[in-house]
Order: C-alpha cells, then structure tokens, then sequence
C-alpha cells in the first residue's frame, strides 16, 4: 500500500506514535499519512492535529483493538480518516468525518471495498489497487465493522 501512495506529496511513515492530548496513550499505527513539509523532521511522536490518514492492517489479535478502540481513538483525535486493511474479513474500510468526543467519538462516513476491487483513497486523491492484498486462510471471521 505505502508504496502506491505518491511520495512527491505525501510522507508515508511507520512506527510513528501519535500524540493524542486527551489520550493517555500514544497509539502507534502501522502507516501514519501526512502531507509533505508538514510537521517535524525527526522524532517518533507526531502531532494528530497534522495527519490525514492512519492506517492499520489487522491481525488475528487486534481485531477488536482495530475495529473498536482504535477507530474511536483516531476519530476522538479528529483524524480525517482511518483506513483499516482486514485481511481476515478480505476488505479494507475506510472511515472518513470524524465526530463525538472520548469513548462516544466515531466517524459517520464509512465505505467497505473487498479485495481485489479498487479502494477510493479520497483523502489522498487516489485509488488503491487492493488485487495483491492476501487474506488469512486460517482465520475465524470477525463481526466488528
């Protein structure tokens, strides 16, 4: 995915933590958007208030992490979107219009794309090709959105 994002716009980092100022916790997704000449050069924190987008690819044990506490971390933050890459349930969801506030903070636009399809990234202007996106043979499906 990282590499099907234009770099001459966008900075594509990993192992990134994210300062959240009514979180306790600095959760650390695993691709953190921003765009290019924004934000600090150097460090492992990155403000949330300068983000477009969070990415997170779910495992077998951070579903509900992912799907749940994460989704409303990253929408109590306002992070414009949180794109989450299932690779149990076979799609990606990307989550747009943060709102609410602390436990209650969700997004209200959601849009579910499988594998294989094209995903409308419109934070970024683009479209992902998913079609190389493996799904886990092994793994019991999940049922949070």
């Amino acid at each position: 995915m990282q590499d099907q994002i234009p770099r001459s716009r966008w900075r594509r980092l990993q192992t990134q933590n994210v300062t959240i100022l009514a979180e306790a916790s600095q959760p650390q997704p695993d691709l953190v958007v921003i765009e290019r000449g924004i934000g600090p050069r150097h460090g492992s924190l990155m403000p949330c208030e300068i983000i477009t987008m969070v990415v997170e690819v779910v495992s077998r044990t951070s579903v509900e992490r992912d799907c749940g506490v994460k989704r409303s971390v990253y929408a109590a933050a306002r992070i414009p979107a949180y794109f989450v890459i299932d690779p149990i349930m076979g799609r990606c969801v990307l989550l747009t219009e943060p709102t609410g506030d602390a436990e209650r903070a969700d997004y209200r636009g959601q849009r579910i794309t499988k594998f294989g399809d094209r995903t409308p990234l419109d934070p970024l202007g683009l479209e992902l090709e998913t079609e190389e996106f493996e799904v886990y043979g092994t793994a019991r499906p999940h049922r949070l959105p």
